[in-house]
């Protein structure tokens, strides 16, 4: 006969429970990486966005400086504070730069603040198809309202 014996499980009380006490904060620290990296590369992608919405109207001379801004704050979904700048090719064909960036970057918790950098700018180039009657009213740029 086959002796069996009975397991005593009263030493084993609370272990999972410790064990979950090891491991909740890797776990948290983890889960909030991850949102305020994608809450940096939403932002990242937003400014990305605005300046190249600015150069495409900064090559076919869409408007005004003001205007231009204007335009390339609207287009993002910022509340305020992104500082758009406008560099003037001189001719046609030349390249005209467009230049946006936010500082300082508010992040969402502060928890990823040390690794991540304290503003985002993004710098666009493009080829001017028409005279830039833009630059004629004063090239740079301007604060978003």
């Amino acid at each position: 006969m086959i002796a069996r014996f009975k397991r005593n499980h009263s030493n084993d009380r609370g272990a999972a429970l410790v064990e979950f006490a090891f491991i909740a904060p890797l776990l948290i620290l983890l889960v909030l990486g991850i949102i305020e990296f994608s809450w940096y590369l939403g932002n990242n992608l937003d400014v990305r966005h605005g300046a190249r919405e600015g150069a495409r109207l900064a090559a076919v001379d869409a408007d005004t400086t003001g205007a231009m801004v204007t335009t390339v704050c609207d287009s993002m979904d910022f509340a305020s504070g992104q500082i758009v700048i406008f560099e003037d090719p001189g001719v046609v064909g030349d390249e005209a730069t467009v230049t946006v960036r936010i500082n300082p970057y508010d992040s969402l918790t502060g928890f990823m603040d040390p690794f991540v950098p304290n503003d985002i700018e993004t710098t666009v180039s493009i080829r001017v198809e028409q005279d830039s009657n833009w630059a004629t009213n004063g090239p740079g740029g301007a604060t978003c309202p």
